[in-house]
């Protein structure tokens, strides 16, 4: 009788929350871990309706979630379809990421996740679309750089912001199947017949502790060259 009276007494709290402020609580849990914001929402009712308000949704945090869930259920791609409905950008992240490098008849709809995450400040949305920009047109130079300089101010130190992009992509690429011919070989933008940095060898690169080059048009080359690499690794 105790423990049922002491339901009843938490259940009457909840209930006298203001809705706001129940949601900014399961916000900042799913911000947090969606696993934990899971598990509250089975609590409960009420937990369980303002675990699927928009802000939530918005919110909750889906970098451990997988790319490419190949095993997982129909609630799972559902609840990743409502993030990205209610503006998650990492679920707009992954869906451009699954898109464009595994379905060449979807690279259109994945460049527009992309750049919908990339609009919300996903760095390594706006890194892999500033790649993509440059490797399939020149004339877009212009914009693919202020994607990626977007991504160099978001640190004091843009090498550190770069190489962590490097890192976010490698473990994505590697659960997906993708090709090369999915990311064209640009011509190279560095023509300074002086400059050591220009090429890659093939195959896997190890890159994490790789600085990039002080040669602007070399950085950004040896970029591309290191999301190939990759690609061509998966």
């Amino acid at each position: 009788m105790l423990m049922k009276r002491t339901k009843k007494q938490l259940l009457s709290s909840i209930n006298s929350l203001p809705h706001e402020l129940l949601t900014e609580v399961l916000a900042r849990v799913g911000s947090s871990s969606v696993t934990d914001l899971f598990n509250v929402k089975q609590s409960c009712k009420e937990f369980f309706n303002a675990g699927c308000d928009a802000e939530v949704l918005r919110r909750v945090s889906l970098e451990k979630f997988s790319a490419v869930p190949w095993m997982n259920s129909a609630e799972y791609y559902s609840f990743l379809r409502h993030c990205e409905e209610k503006g998650n950008s990492e679920a707009m992240f992954k869906r451009g990421m699954v898109e464009y490098f595994s379905n060449m008849n979807k690279q259109e709809s994945g460049m527009e996740f992309l750049n919908k995450a990339a609009s919300l400040g996903h760095e390594e949305a706006a890194y892999v679309l500033g790649l993509i920009l440059l490797c399939n047109d020149h004339r877009l130079k212009a914009r693919a750089f202020g994607f990626l300089k977007t991504v160099e101010k978001e640190s004091s130190s843009p090498s550190t912001n770069i190489q962590k992009c490097r890192k976010r992509l490698k473990e994505i690429i590697r659960e997906m199947w993708t090709s090369r011919a999915s990311l064209p070989q640009p011509e190279p933008m560095c023509t300074n017949l002086l400059c050591k940095k220009n090429g890659l060898k093939s195959g896997w690169v190890s890159f994490e502790d790789e600085e990039p080059s002080n040669c602007e048009a070399c950085k950004w080359d040896r970029e591309i060259g290191f999301l190939r690499n990759m690609l061509h690794a998966s």
